[in-house]
């Protein structure tokens, strides 16, 4: 079976979770609205030491005060996220189990995990900021180095989430638990991401084709005819909206069926045991 193919039955396989239990989407949702409402907070500080920093006020120190601004930023958006991640997982770990979740149980658990939240959040948020300043400071073959090293954090706290909020590991505990989940297991790469790239790339075309033709309808309508390109425009961005949610609810659901596979040999209801071996590419 060809990795697109095992992708998009795996793709199947979270569509139907997710068909099951549609309030599911409200956890993305929600953090979507707070990431926004984070950086909503910080425009008007990183705006400030802007000015400052052209006005020649900071005296040189502006680079470490945006560092800090950059810090606090990370700090925030991620634990927004983390926090509405561990509540998703927590709700489709319950299901398909088999068990009864509900949104609220599922923010209570996302609730009793804050202070692992809050230092994997630190964590990120600190690896995030050395990754940023040491790309802008490095030249064009270094910044592919360190997009790589990026890559490979990512991949090695793949299962982070889930053994903060299913196994109430600590965030320190739980990056170990990640690394040699994947080394024993399966080793290092796991090749379903890249199927769910694309799928999600192809899905994502028609959305960019419809907006393009919008912006270019009303640069062309010379003042008549406007609003249905405006519509057009406006469909589009719910589209691509849209698209962004259901993505990111459909990978976490697979990333919590690749979790209980992982570390209990069983395979989840609704999914199939071919497909989820074969999301992994042995070492």
């Amino acid at each position: 079976m060809s990795k697109f193919s095992t992708s998009w039955n795996l793709l199947k396989d979270s569509w139907q979770v997710l068909m099951r239990d549609k309030e599911i989407m409200l956890f993305p949702v929600a953090s979507g609205i707070a990431c926004f409402l984070v950086l909503l907070t910080f425009i008007l500080p990183w705006l400030g030491a802007s000015a400052l920093s052209w006005r020649g006020m900071l005296h040189g120190q502006s680079d470490g005060v945006m560092l800090v601004l950059l810090f606090f930023y990370y700090l925030c958006n991620f634990f927004v996220m983390v926090f509405f991640n561990a509540a998703l997982v927590d709700f489709v770990v319950t299901r398909l189990r088999g068990g009864e979740p509900t949104v609220g149980g599922s923010l209570r658990a996302a609730v009793a995990c804050l202070p692992q939240i809050a230092v994997w959040s630190l964590i990120s948020a600190t690896v995030g900021v050395i990754l940023d300043w040491l790309s802008e400071r490095a030249g064009f073959i270094a910044r592919i180095a360190i997009s790589l090293v990026g890559v490979a954090w990512t991949l090695l706290t793949y299962f982070v989430v889930p053994f903060m909020v299913i196994d109430r590991r600590g965030a320190l505990d739980a990056i170990g638990d990640s690394k040699e989940l994947l080394r024993r297991t399966w080793g290092q790469q796991i090749i379903s991401g890249v199927g769910f790239g694309l799928v999600g790339f192809l899905l994502l075309l028609p959305g960019i084709a419809l907006l393009i033709a919008a912006i270019l309808g009303v640069s062309m309508s010379r003042g008549s005819g406007w609003e249905f390109w405006v519509m057009l425009g406006v469909a589009a961005v719910l589209y691509l909206v849209a698209l962004g949610v259901v993505l990111s609810t459909l990978k976490a659901i697979f990333g919590a069926a690749l979790y209980l596979f992982a570390t209990s040999g069983k395979t989840p209801e609704g999914f199939f045991e071919d497909d989820l071996r074969g999301a992994i590419k042995p070492a």
